[in-house]
């Protein structure tokens, strides 16, 4: 369940927070078997004949490219907030928000198992401005959720 953070507009408030509850937080990490589209997207990673596309604050692209002529998106990894992602023998490594999660992916058999979770690892995700405005710290915003990604005052006047 995705929570989305109002205060009265103010011009300098350019970006307002997407929060996640702990606990969905903790489930949050889910292998779909079919591709989505790509609107932000982000760091890109090789691992062996794949690619593993980040999009931003959503999760991971799992794209073949068993032929570089014609990669293949296969499925999607959602990781609310993820920024970035590494991977070493078929553990990727992914930012959950403050979570580090370590997943084993099967790319044969299209499955993805979660075997580690630090807890607080990482530092909370920062506005695109850099920084968390006061009004969206930790102490001002509802208790046990976690900044998961930041939506622009363009993209909150269009919904």
């Amino acid at each position: 369940m995705f929570l989305l953070l109002f205060s009265a507009f103010n011009a300098q408030d350019a970006y307002y927070p997407i929060l996640m509850t702990r606990s969905d937080l903790e489930a949050s990490v889910k292998l779909t078997n079919s591709a989505m589209s790509l609107t932000h997207p982000g760091k890109i990673y090789l691992y062996k004949n794949w690619i593993f596309l980040v999009e931003k604050y959503k999760g991971i692209h799992l794209i073949d490219n068993t032929n570089p002529s014609n990669p293949l998106r296969k499925a999607f990894l959602k990781v609310p907030g993820c920024i970035d992602v590494a991977v070493r023998n078929s553990i990727l490594y992914v930012d959950n928000a403050v979570d580090l999660v370590a997943v084993h992916l099967d790319l044969v058999e299209m499955t993805a198992t979660e075997v580690s979770r630090r807890h607080w690892a990482l530092p909370e995700i920062e506005s695109p401005d850099g920084y968390i405005p006061e009004e969206y710290t930790r102490p001002k915003r509802p208790a046990d959720t976690e900044i998961v990604g930041w939506i622009s005052n363009a993209e909150y006047s269009a919904l």
